[in-house]
């Protein structure tokens, strides 16, 4: 998995607090910690077993059980309307 970095600006005085908080409470860092809680936020637990395919984010088979047969329907040339 690629690393990316971010610039977070116009953190609450109050976040700032808890966060360094909890950081020197677990003797992690202060990047760890908000690396911790992001993926905790995102994915409801640190340890996430990451779907490449989003089934995470959207759910499993969304889609509905009659849409090969729509997309089927709507790819029908209607000759009439091509002459």
């Amino acid at each position: 998995m690629s690393k990316v970095q971010y610039t977070i600006r116009n953190v609450p005085e109050q976040v700032d607090r808890v966060i360094r908080k909890r950081a020197k409470a677990t003797g992690k860092s202060f990047n760890q910690t908000v690396v911790d809680l992001l993926v905790l936020q995102t994915f409801g637990t640190l340890k996430p077993k990451i779907d490449k395919n989003f089934g995470w984010l959207y759910g499993k088979n969304t889609l509905d059980e009659n849409f090969d047969d729509a997309m089927e329907e709507l790819s029908q040339v209607d000759e009439a309307l091509w002459q």
